[in-house]
């Protein structure tokens, strides 16, 4: 899709149809009333008998029948109350407005920006490009019948005030670069295991780091065992797919290192404590948190930011076989650290210990890990947020604060030292899973990990968040390439 932005009268877009938002039980002001001029009155005559009101997502199409006017459709997208706005409502009304142009077959949509909006207009300009870029996204790699009639909407046409100009079109294209990582976090996530593979993950990190610039290192298992994680490969046993230890690095300048870690199981059966059928085919986004981590390295290093960042992703299949882990056996992390695998099925943190120890080679500032973890953080916030853990106040605050304003919602869970009690084993320095009632399974899962960090450090657990069951304001179903916007954000400050 091609995005611009405009200073020219709107009346003359060589656009199919404008989209324009409106606040409930509001009238027409600033630039929505000049193109109402334009067009004698018809969006204004609509709002007077009340056949659109402007409800949060509200949507009306005005057909224009006027000569010398190249308007021949308005598409009105309601945002609620004005007291009432959030980002979220702009890029859920943007989605559902470019949507509906692309459902009508149109080509070219011409987009008014709501100067209006009770928050800096860069910010309305980001977020209405999130609405579009992430709402219109579609993954039909697969589908070979009917390919020509699948529609997409080719270019959108923002326009806005003469002098506002220069700080939308460098909004524009903040928003977009974080949109396309964002999109390509949602391909990888959404390929089938049996494409998806380790091998693939690794070499589609090898060419995202070729187009944005920044470097990758890929690891094989003999080199994995060279450097003892043992933790990670007792995941691997039992595929024949061979694990992949990637490794990636962004140098933009920045004094100290920033490090994201992202669980990469390319498909979770749940080993020998398998899992029960029922939607088993998703589990093809287990390896959610290291597209996202592709994904942020991608964005980051497109956007030339001032930063020194790593991204490390352990990838492997986590498959029930003869060479399988059992429940019972004991593994060494490559800290020393002897983990009981109680259950094979919590095999995220057995990759991502591995990866945290690795980390500390860079004596980083930050260390942010992103994983589809427990299904106990679903039970305790469902798809809306994921949990946000970590042993840094200042770190934590600065990942919420960039929450609230990505969209890409989480929620502070704790990590007290009275959870530590739940994952000490009889035989080993720890077990892979909480207590038998599975009571606390995400912060439990959380203090696993704590036991390989010693730097400043954030787990989200994105569970509930990296896949939509069903459509969303400005997500549609499958991968939601959950924590790329989030990252970004933190990141850029």
């Amino acid at each position: 899709m091609k995005l611009q932005v405009n200073a020219g009268r709107i009346e003359d877009t060589s656009a199919e149809a404008i989209l324009l938002f409106h606040f409930k039980d509001e009238t027409l002001g600033g630039l929505s009333k000049h193109v109402d001029e334009k067009l004698k009155g018809q969006i204004g005559a609509v709002l007077k008998n009340r056949e659109f009101i402007g409800k949060a997502g509200q949507l009306y199409l005005v057909s224009i029948n006027l000569e010398k006017i190249g308007i021949k459709r308005v598409i009105l997208a309601g945002m609620g109350g004005r007291n009432e706005f959030t980002l979220d409502k702009l890029r859920g009304a943007a989605s559902k407005g470019a949507n509906y142009a692309k459902n009508l077959g149109l080509k070219h949509l011409a987009i008014l920006h709501p100067l209006e909006a009770p928050v800096a207009i860069e910010e309305t300009a980001a977020a209405l490009t999130e609405g579009v870029m992430l709402g219109t996204y579609q993954y039909n790699k697969y589908h070979t019948e009917e390919r020509s009639e699948i529609k997409t909407l080719d270019s959108v046409s923002i326009y806005t005030d003469v002098n506002k100009v220069k700080n939308i079109q460098k909004a524009v294209e903040f928003a977009e670069t974080v949109c396309n990582a964002t999109n390509l976090t949602r391909d990888l996530n959404n390929e089938p295991g049996n494409v998806g593979t380790p091998t693939y993950m690794a070499k589609m990190a090898e060419e995202a780091g070729k187009k944005h610039g920044f470097k990758v290192k890929v690891f094989g298992k003999n080199e994995i065992e060279g450097m003892k994680m043992h933790s990670f490969l007792s995941v691997a046993k039992g595929s024949v797919q061979e694990p992949k230890f990637v490794v990636m690095e962004y140098n933009g300048g920045g004094k100290d290192a920033i490090v994201l870690v992202g669980k990469g199981i390319t498909f979770d059966s749940g080993g020998i404590s398998i899992k029960p059928s029922r939607d088993m085919e998703k589990m093809k986004w287990d390896k959610s948190g290291a597209c996202s981590v592709i994904g942020a390295m991608s964005a980051a290093a497109a956007l030339k930011l001032p930063l020194h960042l790593i991204g490390l992703t352990p990838f492997t299949e986590n498959l029930p076989s003869g060479s399988a882990s059992k429940p019972g056996d004991v593994v060494y992390a490559s800290n020393g650290t002897s983990i009981e695998i109680q259950n094979t099925d919590a095999e995220g943190r057995l990759v991502l210990a591995d990866a945290l120890v690795y980390a500390q080679k860079y004596k980083p500032k930050a260390v942010i890990d992103l994983a589809t973890l427990t299904g106990a953080c679903v039970v305790a916030l469902g798809d809306v947020a994921a949990g946000l853990m970590g042993n840094d106040e200042k770190l934590i605050e600065k990942i919420r604060k960039a929450s609230e304003k990505s969209g890409d919602k989480c929620w502070h869970l704790p990590l007290w030292k009275e959870y530590d009690e739940k994952i000490k084993s009889d035989i080993a320095d720890i077990k892979n899973v909480g207590t038998p009632g599975g009571d606390a399974g995400a912060i439990t899962a959380a203090m696993f990990l704590k036991r390989f960090v010693n730097y400043p450090w954030v787990h989200l657990d994105i569970a509930g968040t990296a896949w939509n069951d069903y459509e969303k304001p400005y997500l549609t179903k499958g991968a939601t390439g959950f924590g790329v916007r989030l990252l970004i954000e933190m990141l850029r400050d």
